[in-house]
């Protein structure tokens, strides 16, 4: 009996912590990734005909959501209306 007890918290103790090294490099990666990616902004004609095209009361609503969302820390480059 002790020797199942030892091996079953050896094995979640191992599963565990290389769950917790995933997170853990998984953040570092996005983190250095958001650091040195370079951002390509378009700005052609494309953006502005699009935001013509959304009415202002759903954009603010759509505004107001990522900010609630990600509590300040994201915000709305552009929307884009898909065409069917």
């Amino acid at each position: 009996m002790n020797e199942a007890l030892k091996l079953m918290l050896t094995g979640m103790s191992t599963v565990f912590f290389i769950l917790i090294m995933v997170v853990v490099l998984g953040n570092i990666i996005i983190r250095i990734t958001n650091r040195f990616a370079v951002a390509v902004i378009d700005q052609s004609g494309a953006a502005a005909t699009s935001q013509q095209e959304i009415n202002p009361s759903k954009l603010a609503a759509i505004v107001s959501a990522v900010e609630i969302t990600t509590k300040g820390k994201g915000s709305v480059t552009s929307v884009e209306k898909i065409k069917e």
